[in-house]
């Protein structure tokens, strides 16, 4: 079995810093055994992820993240989606209004700050995007301008909630991003699950068809890995994990992949076999 896993990261086609290719490259360095690519509201990368995979000899996979929206704790979660079928009925469909979404978004994000006095324009920050534009790449722009040194100063003064560049995501809801992701033959998983909140909302999420959850998280406290294998334990969740990885200058750029035990990753493998074959 692989001694580490990465279930959980993000390229140029969302916000990433690096190629579908060159997170191979490290992965393989990092001793990876197996990298799942998850962008956000975007699956274009896989192309080059499968390419990059196979020459390397590193086992791949194309997932995706899906940011939700509502007005609670168990609403504003990130959805994971492994083994799905990108070409399914009405999937890119989807994909793509997600996209447009967030691009009405990040406008309104550069039409407050330009109205502090920030001299920034959404067709650069746009263009610094290869797909799928959000929150960081308007921390870049930012940066670029020299009003912040980094992604985090960016989004702790202008981009987090009750901040004056913060705009309200206009995601899916949790229940349409799962029911997204298993129409199309995928297993959804729950994203770094202590932004969900308390026992109970987790619990509302297991009620809408979440089958996976991504325990072994980089962020996690040792003990939030058991508090959260326990609770996927309870309810029959197959445990997943990464690093959610967003390559140099991010501020997200630890170490490639998660170790796993083998029974976990017995079960995860399964899953990903069967839905992928």
């Amino acid at each position: 079995m692989p001694t580490r896993v990465e279930l959980h990261c993000h390229s140029v086609f969302s916000d990433g810093t690096l190629t579908p290719a060159e997170l191979v490259a490290r992965a393989v360095k990092a001793e990876v055994g197996l990298l799942v690519l998850t962008d956000h509201d975007s699956v274009s990368g896989g192309p080059e992820l499968l390419a990059a995979g196979a020459a390397a000899g590193l086992a791949v996979r194309l997932g995706i993240e899906i940011n939700c929206a509502g007005a609670g704790a168990a609403d504003r979660v990130h959805v994971l989606g492994y083994g799905f079928n990108p070409r399914a009925p009405g999937f890119p469909e989807r994909l793509t209004e997600f996209r447009e979404r967030r691009t009405v978004r990040a406008r309104r994000m550069v039409d407050k700050l330009r109205a502090l006095g920030y001299a920034l324009d959404y067709d650069t920050v746009r263009a610094a995007a290869h797909e799928t534009v959000g929150r960081p790449h308007v921390a870049d722009a930012l940066r670029r301008i020299g009003a912040v040194k980094s992604r985090k100063e960016a989004f702790e003064r202008f981009l987090i909630k009750d901040k004056p560049g913060f705009v309200e995501s206009m995601g899916p809801s949790p229940a349409e991003a799962i029911a997204l992701i298993r129409d199309a033959g995928g297993t959804a998983c729950l994203a770094h699950p202590q932004t969900a909140g308390k026992e109970s909302e987790l619990d509302e999420l297991w009620r809408l068809g979440l089958e996976a959850v991504e325990v072994r998280y980089a962020g996690h406290t040792p003990s939030q890995v058991r508090a959260y294998g326990d609770w996927a334990a309870a309810k029959g969740l197959i445990v997943a994990g990464g690093s959610d990885y967003h390559g140099p200058g991010t501020g997200r750029e630890t170490r490639l992949g998660v170790e796993y035990e083998e029974r976990e990753w017995a079960a995860l493998q399964e899953r990903l076999d069967r839905k992928c074959s």
